[in-house]
């Protein structure tokens, strides 16, 4: 359990089954960076979407194809004012605005309650091949952070032939359900289709634990459902591993249980109360600085810090392991918890998956297990360090601050002048709440740089723009004063925005591909066989290495990859059809797809047409 030198990639999680497609997905986060999310759609366009390094792709056209491809049918809920600022200039972002909604918790939510969950439900398709279902139940955020982390990877088949649904699966359908009432703003008709799509049919379907587990429970909290993790195994030895730390919920845990054991940051351990961390039997610190030694990890990028979130408690011959985003607090996992959060519980042999079997060192001390990333902590360094209250304060007024600016209704109009440029209207309609600390509120288009950004009172203009810079993500900044103390908060939201150009998309596909050449390149990789395409070939082919004068109008082999695409994967046409058609709407699109390439791709289409 948890071997360290056998990592997965995120986007490896989600992509398809051997022989499947992607068809949607819904997945939520409490933190976001927007161009991780722009990244995910790789996973369902190239057969591998990391460079010898494990870095993502970054080039704009891999990046643009896969998102235009794959972003209308990605639904993320976030956690309103934690999404970060991305750099200027990242123009592929109008691609993925309708996939983002902000969340917060139910009925307003307590004091500093959060919307938390990490998890992804995928549905894949086949033709004549029984529906395919993923879940991801994970302790990461959707962003580029490179901590240890935990996640459970749970396939199943949809059962068409049975009428009731499982009763297993009924915490993770009433979840999915109630995502739409935790958005300020309704859905719109296709998010909504989703939602009601999935947790249609993943009642009927049979998840499988991986090997030697067996999957027990969902457990979503603080949706409305009060959900105890253990309400029976009060008396049962515990492992708690968390990044964060709640001295109360920490002494409530453990209550009469004796041998427990606590894996935490150093960091949250010297700031923990004594009498929290006291009652562990063993409190151990996560080595952030420590890399497990590997044949395998060469080419894996090293990571630090701890935001795993796992439970283990050892019953009689059998281990319960909780795996998922609740830390040990009582925000997350108290009765009820104020959070909204999402575990899920697995059950196995206590000589494979228990507590003594995590901590143990493996044969001879060997490297690459967990326990060679954690060293004892002295319990009487707990609470040595206090953390500064004046901060602590300031953030917390910040994140009030925020969270009020993500609620707010926040509107934009587009207007266009006669020189083709556009002037951005950006209104807040209603009257903000904000903590009488905050000094000043400032906004700008998320494409734009911070020096772009006007003063957010009633209104602002940002007048000249290009169609480039038009986006729905609005970046705010807060600034605010205490105690002598300034800091400042940075976030993107989602605003509703009317006036833009009906072909805007297809305009901005256009300007992205800029010649003749980047189309061709970008038609033959959507070509190739998705068994042959992974984003190392992409970029080399993209680089022009061994490729300069090849990439013309007449591209020599053009048509040989066409026909074998026709008679291997006729499929892999209609992608190349969508992104004409897009091309062919705007007079800049449709002056790089030349007379000699489409009397060779509509004789292609016919025969694809014909024999569908």
């Amino acid at each position: 359990m948890l071997e360290p030198d056998r990592r997965r990639f995120f986007l490896d999680t989600l992509r398809p089954p051997d022989g499947y497609g992607f068809d949607r997905a819904v997945g939520t986060t409490f933190t976001l960076d927007l161009m991780t999310l722009l990244s995910v759609p790789l996973a369902f366009t190239f057969r591998d979407a990391h460079d010898g390094n494990g870095d993502l792709a970054s080039d704009p056209l891999a990046l643009l194809e896969s998102a235009r491809q794959n972003a209308d049918r990605i639904l993320l809920f976030c956690h309103g004012g934690r999404t970060s600022v991305p750099r200027s200039g990242q123009h592929a972002l109008a691609f993925i605005e309708r996939s983002v909604v902000t969340a917060f918790p139910p009925y307003g939510g307590a004091a500093g309650a959060v919307f938390h969950p990490k998890v992804w439900l995928l549905r894949y398709t086949a033709p004549d091949m029984p529906i395919r279902y993923r879940l991801l139940c994970q302790s990461r955020n959707l962003t580029f952070d490179a901590s240890w982390d935990a996640s459970l990877v749970l396939d199943g088949v949809l059962n068409d032939e049975r009428v009731n649904g499982y009763g297993q699966n009924r915490p993770l359908v009433d979840f999915i359900q109630g995502l739409p009432r935790l958005a300020p703003q309704p859905l719109s008709a296709e998010h909504q289709a989703s939602i009601d799509l999935l947790s249609s049919e993943v009642r009927r379907v049979r998840f499988k634990a991986p090997k030697d587990l067996s999957l027990k429970r969902f457990l979503p909290f603080g949706t409305g459902r009060t959900t105890e993790p253990y309400p029976d195994l009060f008396h049962r030895r515990l492992l708690v591993i968390s990044p964060f730390l709640d001295g109360e919920f920490l002494k409530s845990a453990v209550g009469r249980r004796r041998g427990c054991v606590l894996i935490s940051r150093k960091e949250e351990l010297l700031k923990a109360p004594y009498d929290a961390v006291g009652v562990f039997d063993r409190v151990y610190a996560f080595r952030s600085s420590l890399e497990p030694e590997s044949e395998d990890t060469d080419d894996i990028p090293p990571l630090a810090g701890l935001h795993a979130k796992i439970y283990v408690i050892d019953d009689g011959h059998k281990a319960r392991i909780a795996v998922g985003s609740a830390n040990s607090t009582g925000a997350a996992m108290g009765n009820p918890p104020r959070n909204v959060e999402f575990m899920v519980e697995l059950e196995g042999s206590k000589y494979r998956y228990g507590i003594d079997a995590l901590l143990s060192p493996g044969k001879d001390g060997e490297a690459g297990t967990f326990s060679s990333l954690i060293e004892e902590f002295d319990k009487d360094e707990a609470g040595t360090v206090a953390e500064n209250q004046d901060e602590v304060r300031l953030e917390r007024l910040l994140d009030t601050a925020a969270d009020a600016l993500a609620r707010a209704e926040i509107t934009g109009q587009v207007t266009q002048a006669a020189d083709g440029r556009f002037t951005l209207r950006v209104d807040l309609p209603e009257q903000v709440t904000l903590p009488p600390e905050v000094t000043a509120v400032r906004c700008w288009p998320a494409t734009m740089s911070y020096d772009q950004g006007e003063p957010l009172e009633d209104g602002c203009e940002f007048p000249g723009l290009a169609l480039e810079d038009l986006s729905t993500f609005l970046a705010i900044e807060v600034r605010a004063s205490a105690a002598g103390i300034s800091e400042r908060k940075r976030f993107v939201r989602t605003i509703s925005l009317s006036g833009l150009p009906e072909d805007r998309l297809q305009l901005l596909l256009a300007r992205m591909l800029s010649d003749r050449s980047r189309l061709m390149q970008l038609l033959w990789l959507l070509l190739s066989p998705v068994e042959d395409l992974s984003f190392g070939e992409f970029t080399r082919a993209l680089g022009g290495e061994g490729t300069q004068g090849e990439w013309g109008s007449a591209m020599p082999g053009m048509l040989e990859r066409m026909l074998e695409t026709l008679g291997r994967s006729p499929e892999r046409l209609d992608a190349v059809a969508a992104l004409l058609a897009d091309l062919k709407k705007t007079e800049s699109g449709a002056e790089l797809v030349d007379d000699e390439f489409e009397a060779t791709w509509n004789a292609i289409w016919n025969v694809r047409e014909a024999t569908r």
